[in-house]
């Protein structure tokens, strides 16, 4: 098992740990953690399409430490609405349009909608979460990585990977 996947199905075991009272921990953990399964799963597919060949890992692995949370949150959301809410620069290299996928606005919104409540969990002590809007978010990053092995090598998936990296930096073009 990969460690996105490897992370995904800890965080069910974490929403699912104490049969009848789940602690505050576990539950904030599943959901750091669903988080974390999407984030790697994204980044090491950005690095493995951006650095091809073999015996690349350790090149890769510099690759995929370039990414930021920050960046990312915001290329999700900008992905999130469709083709039609993106910035004219990234419209522009996305040659079919009409080919958009669907499940690309599924993920972008399923990174964004994670983040933000990893960002709860992890920094709000205050939240009370529970074990069903907890296991809502793991089926979410779940979902999410079945729609993106629908989508992984479509151009804007593509050009989604590369932007979550580089998006900022275009825009100052």
């Amino acid at each position: 098992m990969s460690l996105p996947r490897d992370l995904l199905a800890q965080a069910q075991l974490l929403a699912t740990k104490e049969p009848r009272r789940p602690k505050g921990a576990s539950l904030r953990r599943a959901v750091s953690t669903a988080y974390y399964a999407l984030f790697h799963l994204l980044t090491d597919e950005a690095s493995r399409f951006l650095i091809s060949g073999s015996n690349r890992d350790s090149l890769r692995n510099l690759v995929a430490r370039g990414f930021t949370h920050s960046e990312m949150g915001r290329t999700a959301k900008a992905f999130l609405s469709g083709y039609g809410g993106l910035t004219q620069h990234i419209r522009n290299i996305i040659s079919e349009p009409s080919e958009y996928p669907d499940e690309l606005d599924a993920v972008a919104a399923a990174f964004y909608d994670l983040q933000r409540a990893r960002h709860t969990a992890d920094y709000d002590l205050s939240a009370r979460l529970t074990r069903d809007e907890t296991l809502t978010l793991v089926r979410l990053a779940e979902t999410a990585f079945a729609d993106w092995e629908k989508i992984r090598t479509h151009e804007a998936a593509r050009i989604f990977l590369v932007a979550l990296l580089m998006n900022d930096r275009w825009k100052r073009q």
